[in-house]
């Protein structure tokens, strides 16, 4: 066991608003993710109503009709391993009080129990690893919670009555479940965030009138830490001397994390058929420069993988980033390789390579 240095690098935003019906609670997760900075995925467990804003904003949407936190769990891996960068919940109420929710988890397993106390044993560990793996995850998540009206009883000790006082909204969540986020806060119907909870420091007590780019302006220049390049040293000398001493290759995951603003500054220029040509022709390129024409066929193979035999065939910028990552990630290897002077990446080279302008079928260019 060893302290070392904190150093604050490639930070991942867990945000969380909590408001009643009408309050912007959707808009405003779709406003920061996309000034965040895309892919942004959302799940969406109100039936469909989050892609009515699919003409303001561009991100991908799978829609729940059953809220079992442990498949929270699994989408949140799916959603980083795919590659999106921001990862909207609305709402994380469901999986509390939805169907197959841990609420209705507790009711099932309190069948036969003389009480619900004891079935709680069974859900207390699901919920606890939700929550670990929300705080975890290696991409910005920001989640939306229902609200309810929280009162208090004020008794008058000169006439001994209670008068009921409204003291703010409680998220539909289990308690405490706010201190589980970097910053969190309460929407009103006027669409005002009033920030109750926060790390970052700048937003302690601030309120924002339909939040958006100022918002997002300040947690981005907070998430902000190392330069890449200090971080990647900072990654390395935390290693195992082993793979340190080798010289090993960290992982495709690892690689992009560590050069964000390599990877967003693509992406951001991938947002029209053009541009996303042009960035696949210089990924091409630069990976041919590495590994010839094995180098190729790898690449070759990435674009199949993601339904396109060419970048001009992608549908949408989402998916032409998606795999714009895959191939960002081989070259980036390609490069620590060339650079370490490590033997060549073990690529797969098919006896006839394909030209990735021309469409296969069954497996083979026509």
């Amino acid at each position: 066991m060893q302290f070392h240095r904190a150093l604050k690098y490639d930070a991942k935003l867990r945000f969380a608003v909590c408001g009643p019906a009408g309050s912007g609670k959707t808009y405003t997760l779709l406003q920061l993710a996309t000034e965040l900075g895309g892919p942004v995925a959302l799940i969406d467990t109100e039936r469909g109503s989050a892609s009515k804003y699919a003409d303001l904003f561009e991100f991908d949407v799978l829609e729940l009709d059953s809220f079992d936190p442990l498949s929270l769990i699994e989408i949140i891996e799916k959603a980083a391993k795919a590659g999106y960068r921001v990862l909207c919940i609305d709402s994380l109420s469901h999986f509390w009080t939805g169907k197959n929710g841990e609420l209705d988890k507790v009711d099932r397993a309190a069948q036969g129990m003389p009480s619900s106390f004891a079935a709680w044993k069974t859900v207390t560990p699901i919920h606890n690893a939700l929550i670990d793996k929300i705080v975890s995850a290696p991409l910005h998540i920001l989640t939306s919670m229902r609200a309810k009206t929280e009162w208090v009883l004020d008794r008058d000790d000169q006439t001994g009555k209670s008068t009921p006082r409204k003291v703010g909204l409680a998220p539909v969540m289990r308690d405490g479940i706010e201190y589980e986020f970097d910053v969190y806060g309460e929407m009103d119907p006027d669409n005002t965030l009033r920030i109750t909870k926060s790390r970052c420091p700048k937003l302690t007590g601030s309120s924002f009138r339909k939040p958006g780019e100022e918002l997002a302006n300040v947690l981005k220049q907070w998430l902000a830490g190392a330069p890449p390049q200090a971080a990647k040293a900072a990654k390395q000398k935390l290693a195992t001397p082993s793979a340190a001493g080798k010289g090993e290759v960290v992982n495709g995951s690892q690689i992009v994390a560590v050069l964000t603003e390599e990877l967003a500054a693509l992406w951001k220029r991938m947002c029209s058929p053009r541009g996303i040509t042009e960035e696949f022709a210089q990924l091409k390129a630069a990976i041919e420069q590495l590994a010839g024409s094995t180098g190729i066929a790898e690449y070759s193979r990435i674009l199949r993988e993601h339904g396109a035999h060419h970048p001009k065939h992608f549908k949408t910028p989402q998916s032409a980033r998606l795999c714009a990552k895959d191939v960002y990630v081989l070259l980036e290897k390609l490069r620590v390789n060339a650079r370490e002077n490590i033997a060549p990446l073990e690529l797969e080279l098919p006896t006839q390579i394909p030209d990735v302008g021309q469409p296969l079928v069954n497996g083979e260019v026509r």
